[in-house]
């Protein structure tokens, strides 16, 4: 069936999509996959319901049908709302989310990119969950990490990438001054966290160990206030971008990224 003929009957709506872990396609020879690997800013919290406003799917609209367009570029959402890439979702019983945190980007890796078929791409884009953690009641404190745990963690996403295969292509981590979980979690934001983020982004901006970089913290900080999100970028929650928000950081990846597949 012809792909601009396909069409899925909607026989109920939810708000979430708990039993569909993925949709497998036919592809002409040539074609491959992008992984957007992350945390719930890839997941596309703060964007408004039904409206596909995530920065993938900008992405991926952008492939598609852009001057310089590739059709034959996927994009894989991959986000995991507050995933860290150094530990797994808290198993204890204070957690109130449970598992729902997900493996550790370090141990999903290999499922989420290396495992998907076509994949060519991976944006990473996990890192500021680890930053904000440890948090009282989500994380425990003993696994609070440094700028040096999390460059190294990365260092082993783009070696294991590199033996498959793929090209990793980092991100820089987004301001979160003023962020909280009302009734959990009174502030995220403390100094030695934004020395830690901001350490970690220099070596992302600076490093040249990514095959690619793209400085989403840039895109959405406020050039008044740079620890914090643009007031017209932020969903209210000054963590998660929102519609707007998510259009600027789609919209800044360079497509030529995604040559010479």
């Amino acid at each position: 069936m012809c792909r601009t003929a396909v069409k899925f009957p909607v026989a109920d709506t939810i708000e979430s999509w708990p039993f569909l872990t993925g949709v497998d396609v036919e592809a002409p020879a040539g074609a491959a996959a992008v992984v957007a690997f992350g945390s719930s800013l890839t997941d596309g919290d703060g964007t408004t319901a039904d409206t596909n406003g995530r920065w993938p799917d900008v992405l991926a609209e952008r492939l598609h049908k852009g001057a310089s367009g590739k059709p034959e570029i996927g994009v894989l959402n991959e986000g995991v709302i507050g995933n860290r890439l150094l530990h797994d979702s808290p198993k204890g019983a204070d957690n109130p989310l449970g598992a729902a945190l997900g493996q550790a980007g370090l141990a999903r890796f290999e499922r989420d990119v290396l495992d998907q078929p076509g994949v060519k791409y991976v944006i990473v884009g996990v890192g500021i969950n680890d930053i904000l953690f440890p948090a009282f009641p989500f994380t425990p404190s003993n696994e609070k990490v440094s700028a040096e745990d999390l460059i190294s963690g990365y260092r082993e996403l783009i070696a294991r990438g590199h033996r498959g295969r793929v090209r990793v292509i980092g991100t820089t981590n987004p301001p979160f001054e003023n962020s909280a979980f009302p009734g959990l979690v009174a502030a995220f934001y403390t100094p030695e966290r934004e020395a830690v983020r901001q350490k970690v982004n220099d070596w992302i901006r600076s490093s040249g160990e990514f095959d690619g970089m793209v400085d989403l913290d840039a895109v959405v900080r406020d050039p008044s206030h740079p620890k914090q999100l643009l007031p017209a970028y932020d969903s209210g929650d000054h963590l998660h971008p929102n519609n707007a928000g998510c259009t600027a950081e789609g919209n800044a990846f360079p497509l030529t990224l995604f040559e010479g597949h």
